[in-house]
């Protein structure tokens, strides 16, 4: 990632002394997505500009311009980002002051609330988002809210991510529980996106389910719509077998 995205507002010796800054995580997943993905659009991974969505019950998306990942939701830990399953993602830093001067909270207390006990658990009092729809369904307007804000803050970072990679998006990538297994949630985040060149076909969509692998694109659909089931072992073997190979390069020239 590039400073600009991975700095934080804040006194520059915190970076420097500390390393405080952007990481990011479920890169083994993003990585293979984009991999993937490339393959799908019969691209090489360095031409292939994406937007890569891993959604579980931890969640995180990846702007990825020529096969390069140049920001992603999650930060300094895994707490930034998408509302997931028991972390808060986004929110004023003030909150947490807030809350902790308020109540008398203990760093270790309100550290518990922010990862453990908030996100989707916190708002409807259902940590996986199967529970979630079903309670949506049966009238439950706190689960309706709780699945809102999911959706919403996903589609928050895909239109930022569009703007990050300058509007030049070749594909949009689902995976990972949420994002391989929920039609639903697939066609209510594309839902009215064709001014930003998203559609999907509902047959395909309802089709590529339990880890089936496919595109999803409506014929009208400018960026191609897929859905890859992520394999971060594979990605994780791939990855150490580059390395070892150019150790053994490196080794040989010497």
């Amino acid at each position: 990632m590039p400073a600009k995205a991975y700095m934080y507002g804040l006194p520059y010796d915190y970076y420097t002394q500390h390393q405080i800054r952007r990481y990011g995580f479920h890169g083994t997943s993003h990585k293979y997505l984009v991999q993937t993905a490339a393959g799908m659009l019969g691209k090489s991974v360095q031409q292939t500009n994406a937007i890569t969505c891993h959604l579980g019950n931890g969640s995180s998306i990846a702007a990825v311009q020529n096969g390069v990942s140049v920001d992603t939701s999650m930060g300094l830990t895994p707490l930034e980002g998408l509302v997931m399953g028991t972390r808060s993602g986004d929110m004023d830093p003030a909150v947490p002051l807030h809350l902790m001067s308020s109540l008398g909270l203990s760093a270790k207390e309100m550290d518990a609330i922010l990862n453990k006990k908030s996100g989707l658990l916190g708002v409807c009092g259902h940590s996986d988002l199967r529970a979630v729809v079903e309670h949506k369904a049966a009238g439950d307007e706190r689960a309706a809210l709780a699945l809102d804000m999911f959706v919403y803050r996903v589609r928050k970072y895909i239109g930022a991510y569009s703007a990050a990679l300058s509007g030049r998006v070749d594909a949009l990538v689902f995976s990972a529980g949420i994002g391989e297994n929920s039609s639903a949630v697939r066609a209510l985040v594309c839902e009215d996106m064709q001014a930003m060149g998203i559609a999907i076909d509902d047959g395909k969509n309802k089709a590529t389910v339990g880890g089936v692998q496919g595109d999803i694109s409506a014929p009208d659909s400018h960026i191609r719509v897929l859905v890859v089931p992520t394999d971060e072992e594979l990605s994780i073997a791939q990855q150490t077998l580059d390395v070892v190979s150019r150790m053994k390069e490196a080794a040989g020239a010497a």
